[in-house]
Formats: C-alpha cells, sequence, structure tokens
C-alpha cells in the first residue's frame, strides 16, 4: 500500500491514488480473513487506521473521477452550457486541494506513529512470518 505513497502525494497522476486506495481495501480485506492471528483490541486499532487511509484517498479519487469526466464532456456540450460545466470543474478542483491537504495530514499522522515500521512489527510479532518472507511488491514488479 505504502508503495504509492509519493505518486498520491505528487498527485501527478490519479491512478496512483487509486492504486494506493485499491491497496488499502486489499489490505483490510486481508486483514479480516486473518482477524483471529491477532489480539482483538489492538487489531481494531490497526484495522481503523487502514480505514482512515481507505475512506481518505476515497474522498479524493471520486473528485480525480469526477474531474476526469467532465473535464472529458467539455468539447461535447453546447458553448453556452460550458461556463457552467467550468464552474462545476473549477469547484471540484478546489475540494481537491483540500482532500490533498487531508492526505498530506494522513500522511504526517502515519509517519508521526511510524505506521510503516510498526505495522509490519506488529504482523511478525503475532504471526511468526516476516516482510522479507512475504516478499511484497506493487503489481506490476517483477
Amino acid at each position: 500500500m505504502m508503495s504509492y505513497r509519493e505518486g498520491t502525494l505528487l498527485g501527478e497522476d490519479i491512478e496512483e491514488l487509486h492504486a494506493m486506495r485499491v491497496a488499502s481495501r486489499r489490505l483490510r480485506s486481508a486483514m479480516d480473513a486473518f482477524a483471529a492471528a491477532f489480539p482483538e483490541r489492538s487489531f481494531r486499532r490497526k484495522l481503523k487506521l487502514v480505514k482512515s487511509v481507505t475512506d481518505t484517498l476515497g474522498a479524493a479519487r471520486d473528485l480525480d473521477v469526477a474531474i476526469d469526466r467532465l473535464t472529458g464532456l467539455l468539447g461535447e456540450v453546447a458553448h453556452d452550457e460550458r461556463p457552467g460545466l467550468e464552474g462545476l470543474i473549477a469547484r471540484y478542483r478546489e475540494n481537491r486541494a483540500a482532500e490533498a491537504r487531508n492526505i498530506e495530514a494522513l500522511f504526517r499522522r502515519l509517519d508521526e506513529d511510524d505506521v510503516d515500521r510498526t505495522f509490519v512489527r506488529y504482523v511478525e510479532k503475532h504471526t511468526g512470518i516476516t516482510v522479507k518472507r512475504l516478499a511484497p511488491r506493487p503489481p506490476g514488479a517483477e
């Protein structure tokens, strides 16, 4: 999931954020499937954290998709309808900029709590399986 961090923060390619959100949803599914391997109380906190990543990215993703689709429609609408559509796109871009700040704040919190490292240690502690053994790779990596 965190392998998409830099691309998500840059915001230049909406697919980076999408890939990170999909990865967070897959992580949540895996966590649900293996919940019994972890202490309930601490596990709920970890699951809540991953859910916050999914939710924060979801709001931005919805705006990315809307902006992309509406921008694609600009060439298809009548000339007198363009100002309304352009205004809507501008408002969505403002909202997306606010979501970018929310994403930055989320990553700051994740960094402050050293979530990337502590999550790995948590899984290793309760399962005995190391990240090295799992050898995770982003999709498409060889």
